[in-house]
């Protein structure tokens, strides 16, 4: 499985004003602000030199997401957004939409409030 690189977290952490030394192991989760998700996706489409970068931004993306989605509900416009992103670069996001898909659970408690969102993801 793919994973967010230090390189890629020290790029975004200077472009998004993210405080490094903030952070640990779940960077992706830590960081995300679910109030910058539109900046984070602007960031997506007009700032990233490679894969790298891309995928470990998205990590940040759904990582704000699902925090958005537990304390706020389902954000169609956000949803439709993320999902375009993710369809689009499939090969850079593929092990992160089997993940939040959780394919081997088999039970509801087993899965991310955005499950059920990206099992909409054909892969």
């Amino acid at each position: 499985m793919r994973h967010p690189t230090a390189a890629a977290i020290a790029k975004l952490n200077r472009l998004l004003g993210i405080d490094e030394s903030s952070y640990g192991q779940d960077w992706e989760i830590e960081a995300s602000d679910p109030t910058k998700l539109d900046e984070y996706l602007r960031h997506y489409q007009e700032s990233l030199d490679n894969d790298d970068e891309r995928f470990t931004l998205m990590a940040l993306i759904l990582g704000g997401f699902e925090e958005y989605h537990t304390q706020e509900g389902p954000d169609n416009d956000v949803w439709n957004r993320i999902r375009s992103v993710l369809e689009a670069d499939m090969s850079i996001h593929h092990d992160v939409i089997d993940y939040y898909q959780c394919n081997d659970a088999t039970e509801p408690d087993e899965c991310f409030p955005i499950t059920p969102l990206m099992r909409s993801i054909a892969l």
